[in-house]
């Protein structure tokens, strides 16, 4: 009896004198937080108001004055005191979800699953009802469960379906390999998602309808997901010039049009790639970044319309609509490509070296001469093919350089329109003479044979062409000379002698 009446006695105390004190203080931590602005004043006001008081009726009946655990009073207060507290936790944790999901937001980008969000308050209410139930009103849920279990079975018979979307959408909104914002193609389905639930997720297209997909399909599809960690996207647009045209000029003018349109990242650089070859047309592929794919359509179009206003700045003729019935004859069609002879001549006049020689020299020179075109970086010319034919260069500029093993590649000599390469066919100390395209270069090749026969007439041409080989020859010796000191000027680990 005297245990008991100390604990009464000690149950008292609490409730007379504890309690009224942890509701002061309540009320006061109440205010700060109203003062505060706190989002936490809720579970503080929830606590004050309902807990506390709701606690002391419980500890006054059932330890004080011994009232019996199944009575109507006792059930009453313990299941004001088991909803407060659920309540309070409630409050709780929607400040605390608050804040995850706003600091997942404005982070990184990613947005917390709401599922997950969800779950720890779903857990508070069933662990709120069971304990209610179990120990407050005192109910047997083991036949219940039994009963559920029957009926759960059949349900999921019934509603495999619905169940198969739930279960997606649970794994979706706990993998996020999707979330609300990206812009996403499933199927024949492309856009930007709007909203993920447990049974389906909205996407909004670019004509501005929602599509309702379900997420049992969203599930078992491929997701191309353009909305990742690297915003990153390349636009491919195909484009067609005239046949005619140039590569490089071609290329040019994708280029500029390109590096023009708005949106398009300079780094990674746009490029531009040959996909077709076949007369009258030349296929391109123009490759462009953009660092948001939203704007891929509109960076299309921009590009097209400049495609039409570069062409014209560089002279690149693009295809013509027009369709023309004609008979063609090949053999002619083929025969206009080739310069004629008049033409060749014309050529061969541009250079200083050969204004010495007859007309009839310069005829037997353009009889026994052929044009070539050469594209930006190609080898005209090289001492390597021991050909000493003689090049002309007609349009664009080129470089004689220096190269071979051992030794790094230098430019001897720039030349440009009129200028005569070739006629040396012997290495420099092992090392080779070449003559590379800087732009796209015309060039006529003359045979060696002819070039010597007339030379060998022609003492001043002659002259003028060994002088001309001599000092590039002097040229290449002395930088291969310099290459070489400097080389052994510093030992094998680097550190200048």
């Amino acid at each position: 009896m005297n245990s008991l009446g100390s604990t009464s006695t000690t149950w008292a105390v609490i409730v007379i004198v504890i309690v009224p004190i942890v509701i002061i203080a309540a009320a006061e931590l109440d205010e700060r937080f109203r003062q505060r602005e706190s989002p936490l004043r809720g579970a503080t006001s929830i606590i004050r108001a309902w807990l506390l008081p709701f606690f002391a009726i419980w500890a006054l009946l059932v330890p004080v004055l011994g009232v019996e655990g199944d009575s109507l009073p006792v059930q009453m207060a313990g299941t004001g005191v088991l909803l407060s507290i659920a309540a309070a936790v409630q409050s709780a944790l929607r400040v605390i979800i608050g804040r995850t999901r706003e600091r997942m937001t404005t982070g990184d980008g990613r947005r917390a699953p709401e599922l997950l969000l969800m779950l720890p308050r779903l857990a508070v209410i069933i662990t709120t009802g069971w304990v209610l139930l179990e120990s407050v009103w005192g109910i047997d849920l083991s036949s219940a469960l039994t009963a559920l279990g029957v009926t759960s079975l059949v349900i999921s018979f019934a509603l495999q379906d619905t169940l198969s979307g739930l279960a997606s959408g649970m794994l979706l909104l706990s993998d996020q390999p999707i979330q609300p914002g990206h812009w996403v193609r499933v199927g024949d389905t492309e856009g930007v998602v709007v909203d993920i639930n447990w049974r389906t997720t909205r996407i909004q297209d670019r004509n501005g309808d929602v599509i309702i997909v379900p997420n049992s399909q969203l599930a078992g599809s491929s997701i191309i997901n353009f909305t990742t960690s690297d915003s990153r996207h390349r636009v491919v647009v195909p484009v067609q010039v005239a046949f005619a045209n140039p590569p490089t000029l071609a290329k040019a003018m994708l280029l500029d049009a390109a590096l023009s349109t708005e949106g398009v990242l300079a780094d990674p650089p746009p490029r531009v790639v040959v996909t077709q070859t076949d007369d009258p047309l030349m296929g391109y592929e123009v490759q462009m970044w953009v660092d948001d794919y939203a704007i891929a359509p509109r960076v299309k179009s921009d590009f097209g319309g400049l495609v039409w206003y570069q062409s014209h700045r560089h002279e690149v003729p693009l295809p013509s609509p027009a369709q023309d019935l004609f008979l063609h004859d090949g053999a002619t069609a083929g025969s206009s490509d080739i310069p004629t002879h008049a033409e060749l001549r014309s050529a061969l006049q541009q250079s200083p070296l050969l204004s010495s020689i007859s007309d009839g020299d310069l005829d037997r020179l353009a009889h026994a001469g052929r044009a070539a075109r050469y594209a930006v970086g190609e080898f005209i010319a090289d001492s390597a093919d021991d050909s000493r034919d003689m090049v002309v260069l007609e349009t664009g500029r080129a470089e004689l350089v220096l190269r071979g093993t051992g030794v790094a590649e230098t430019v001897i000599a720039e030349l440009g329109p009129g200028e005569i390469g070739g006629l040396v066919s012997e290495t420099v100390a092992d090392h080779d003479l070449a003559i590379r395209a800087v732009t796209d270069c015309e060039i006529v090749i003359v045979e060696h044979h002819v070039v010597e026969e007339i030379a060998s007439k022609s003492t001043d041409l002659a002259a003028a062409l060994n002088r001309l080989s001599a000092i590039r020859r002097r040229r290449a010796e002395r930088t291969l000379a310099q290459q070489i000191t400097t080389d052994s000027d510093v030992p094998v680990d680097g550190t200048p002698s």
